[in-house]
């Protein structure tokens, strides 16, 4: 399975720092409305290790829309970073499952959808360490 790029990397951990435990979340908004609050969320942990949904969102006839919604896997067994999950609202609402880390099951992937998610990802990092400006170091 491939993982984040190193500066994809720095920008992720910075996203999840302070996430400890399932539950915790936090929204990051240095922007000031010149574009969308990225929202963290440490959602689960089991053995392969612990899974973060990191979103953008906007708001359409009072719904919230997720503009993406993606959850990735922060490993146990090698600390790398690998996106699991792309989901993006609105029409056609896209849903794609790169790869699974169910409890108790070997990690299940499909290769070419996972690599697409990692390319988007690592860009998708990179747009959110300039939009909420993150220094590059």
């Amino acid at each position: 399975m491939k993982s984040l790029n190193p500066k994809a990397t720095k920008v992720f951990l910075r996203l999840i720092d302070g996430l400890q435990k399932p539950g915790d979340a936090k929204k990051i908004d240095n922007a000031n409305g010149a574009f969308m609050a990225v929202h963290v969320e440490l959602i689960h942990q089991n053995k392969h290790g612990r899974h973060f949904s990191i979103a953008h969102y906007y708001e359409q006839q009072g719904d919230l829309m997720r503009d993406p919604d993606m959850v990735f896997l922060l490993s146990a067994s090698d600390s790398q970073i690998y996106p699991l999950t792309f989901r993006q609202d609105g029409f056609p609402p896209v849903d794609q499952v790169a790869a699974e880390a169910a409890d108790g099951e070997s990690i299940r992937f499909n290769r070419k959808i996972q690599a697409d998610l990692v390319s988007f990802a690592n860009l998708w990092m990179k747009n959110i360490r300039e939009q909420q400006g993150f220094e590059e170091g």
